[in-house]
């Protein structure tokens, strides 16, 4: 049976691992070059083989010569003219012509509320109400459809942001105002392949979640955020193991690791891994998390869903393999 241990475990705990098959991280941040093999060394050891890999610049040859059938890659997508007073829409398709020519088959957007602080620090511009269903944005999803890319969305944050960060709401909206807005693009885009970061943005609310899944086909979420996704499924973990069971051909593994940001990466990656397992894989109860959450004041605890066997195989590589066609 393989073996994780936490480096942030005191007495030394062991979580079994249930599901010894290939894995496929459907959400990671690219770095620089030369930590890439440290990540490969690192997610290995959880039997991952392959991830999506998100990244700024365009040398998409140059990835898969140095590190073949590693990653699928997905450009991050940003321009200033998404949010100028009047922006050029054919600018911006034309630019994701140029990111369906240079061979990305993912399209990276991030629309968290903080989106409006980078505006006015990095682009010096004022932002306006930022509705992805303005129709500047509704001309990018319809090129996007139009040529067959994959959307990655991160659309808002945890509950407890928009409580405690998020002010004033006059600034950055509510949650429910983002996510309304988001699903008016899914019910306009019926054949634009989407996967939403972080469980949708919705862990703390499944039955929400739930009706996106039975009214949207094309609808596809990552559960990537240890963090996050440990402090909100534990809290009721039936319910959960419920969800994912159902819902199972719609979910698909992801960390959200951000390659090179963090020192010493071993422990990084480890201690991410290792909630990942425990939540998935076991039925642990009350397992301190491995690190930090100053968010909910370092009480995180988790406790797994124990899912079947089958399950697992779907959400760890199954189910990104059938999405993305790679097999």
């Amino acid at each position: 049976m393989q073996k994780f241990i936490s480096d942030y475990d005191d007495d030394d705990t062991t979580v079994s691992s249930k599901y010894n098959g290939p894995k496929f991280d459907a959400h990671v941040h690219l770095g620089s070059m030369k930590g890439i093999p440290n990540l490969i060394k690192y997610r290995e050891e959880f039997n991952i083989k392959r991830s999506v890999g998100i990244v700024w610049d365009d040398k998409t040859d140059v990835y898969e010569k140095r590190f073949p059938d590693k990653f699928v890659l997905a450009k991050y997508f940003r321009s200033k003219h998404m949010f100028a007073a009047n922006p050029d829409s054919k600018l911006l398709t034309d630019e994701i012509e140029k990111i369906y020519q240079q061979g990305f088959p993912i399209v990276k957007f991030w629309f968290g509320p903080r989106v409006r602080d980078y505006v006015k620090e990095y682009f010096k511009l004022e932002p306006k109400t930022i509705h992805l269903s303005d129709p500047i944005f509704k001309s990018i999803f319809a090129k996007m459809e139009e040529l067959g890319l994959y959307l990655l969305i991160h659309v808002s944050d945890p509950d407890q942001w928009y409580e405690k960060v998020y002010q004033p709401v006059s600034r950055y909206g509510t949650k429910k105002e983002h996510l309304d807005d988001f699903e008016e693009v899914l019910s306009s885009f019926p054949n634009l392949k989407v996967l939403q970061a972080h469980f949708g943005s919705q862990p703390e609310d499944l039955d929400h979640l739930s009706r996106w899944f039975e009214s949207y086909p094309n609808y596809y979420v990552d559960m990537s955020s240890a963090r996050w996704m440990a402090r909100e499924l534990g809290k009721y973990p039936e319910k959960a193991r419920e969800f994912f069971i159902k819902y199972s051909d719609r979910i698909l593994f992801g960390s959200d690791l951000v390659q090179d940001r963090n020192k010493p990466v071993s422990s990084y990656y480890r201690t991410r891994y290792f909630t990942f397992q425990a939540i998935l894989e076991t039925s642990v109860r009350d397992l301190p998390l491995p690190f930090p959450d100053p968010e909910n004041n370092n009480e995180t605890k988790i406790n797994g869903l124990d899912l079947p066997l089958d399950i697992l195989k779907k959400i760890y590589w199954e189910n990104a393999n059938k999405f993305l066609k790679l097999s």
